[in-house]
């Protein structure tokens, strides 16, 4: 019990250390998946079906009972996102709306905004007795980081982007019978955003940055049902994390008007619900499906209000709800080799209307492969990679109050490679 204690408390610090000092990165919507190595290689596809490590504390904590013994899971993601924005006409206005300035905005094409990112996860699990488990994760479930430079066609929309959250979720399972597995946990969530973007006033040219960061609470529980022998069911529930962003709006550079103010504002992370099987067949091969829900239409706005009470120019977002699909299969070549494949469908919460440069996303496509290695009873290593597609799509917004529209076409992908360990206790 002793050697448990300990590794929980090491593996608590050392991954809300390394998440800590993780860049962000932009994933769907701005949902990042990659908290498990193994699951990955089937494109997530049996995580709330197959517990093959300590990550199914995060995707389904009834999973630990599925588990030999106690373990710790440490894994990182190295993600590659590229974009491209293509100017389709984008204005700039220098006597104001309406006041017949207009003319082409000016500024390159802000290059590839996303640099290679990765992306820690850790998670530990152990039994108390032969049917109840504990267990802890720690990542980074939400995340977006670019950078297109303050010279580019778009910069009324955003010149820089930066969203972090970490999230704490400790967890219990019990398993009720041979058939059926519960668990359930809380999620203890930290978030910090900065968005900046270009102002102007006419004649004067400046910058707009809002700023702000929070915890926040939120509830996770899951089941897992064997009906038949080789057979899971296994669904999930994450519930909605409501932020209020502390922070300050500012407006420097202008010639009138520049703000340096405390304010707030909301984020509105989506819940997510998961349903998904497992089935054996013919004892070395198994094969996995999994539908998700995404609750992205409360993602509706970017809405700061000053401590004074005074509101600040909205951004609308006005996300869409998803569903995404995913297949994979797993098969067991050795007594040390496991290899694995999957594909992923994860339609965007984006909408044409509203769809900005923070998050120039689209439709994606995920195709990955993965394997584990067992070096010994105790310790697995785990490999994964794959490539997303993300389909072009279009950007038409007007910005700073008027004076700007934004027009652009998009496209994209991701490439990623993963590594973990699995160490048994």
């Amino acid at each position: 019990m002793m050697q448990r204690a300990l590794s929980f408390g090491l593996g608590l610090f050392s991954a809300a250390a390394l998440i800590g000092l993780a860049p962000e990165v932009r994933a769907a919507g701005f949902y990042i998946q990659e908290s498990s190595i193994s699951g990955f290689g089937y494109a997530f596809s049996g995580s709330t079906t197959n517990a093959l490590d300590a990550s199914t504390v995060f995707f389904n904590p009834a999973g630990m009972t599925q588990l030999e013994k106690g373990q710790m899971t440490f894994g990182v993601s190295l993600l590659a996102p590229e974009s491209t924005l293509t100017n389709t006409g984008s204005t700039f206005d220098a006597n104001g709306p309406g006041a017949g300035g207009v003319g082409a905005v000016g500024g390159d094409d802000g290059g590839n905004p996303y640099a290679p990112t990765p992306v820690p996860t850790l998670s530990v699990a152990y039994p108390l007795d032969d049917r109840v488990w504990a267990g802890l994760s720690v990542n980074a479930p939400f995340g977006l980081a670019n950078d297109y430079g303050d010279d580019w066609f778009g910069r009324y929309d955003s010149t820089k982007t930066d969203l972090t959250t970490v999230n704490i979720a400790p967890a219990f399972a019990v398993r009720l019978s041979d058939q059926i597995a519960v668990g359930a946990g809380i999620d203890i969530q930290y978030a910090k955003a900065e968005l900046k973007s270009a102002a102007s006033n006419f004649a004067s040219f400046g910058e707009s940055v809002l700023k702000g960061k929070d915890w926040s609470c939120g509830m996770n529980a899951g089941v897992q049902i064997t009906p038949a022998p080789g057979t899971v069911i296994g669904a999930h529930y994450r519930t909605a994390m409501h932020h209020t962003l502390d922070g300050r709006v500012i407006l420097q550079g202008l010639n009138a008007g520049n703000i340096d103010a405390a304010a707030k504002a909301d984020l509105d992370l989506p819940d997510i619900a998961t349903l998904g099987i497992a089935q054996n067949v013919g004892g070395r091969l198994k094969l996995l499906g999994q539908a998700t829900w995404y609750g992205w239409s409360q993602f509706e706005t970017i809405a700061p209000v000053r401590d004074d009470g005074v509101a600040v120019t909205a951004t609308e977002q006005n996300y869409n709800n998803t569903l995404a699909f995913s297949v994979g299969a797993e098969y067991k070549a050795s007594d040390s080799w496991t290899l694995r494949t999957g594909f992923q469908y994860d339609p965007t919460p984006t909408v044409d209307e509203f769809r900005t440069s923070r998050t120039p996303d689209g439709d994606r496509m995920w195709v990955t492969g993965g394997a584990s290695y067992a070096w010994s009873d105790r310790l697995t290593l785990d490999m994964a990679a794959g490539y997303i597609d993300i389909a072009g799509e279009t950007i038409n917004v007007t910005r700073n109050s008027g004076f700007a529209t934004v027009r652009a076409n998009t496209e994209g992908h991701v490439g990623i490679a993963a590594l973990g360990l699995t160490w048994k206790f």
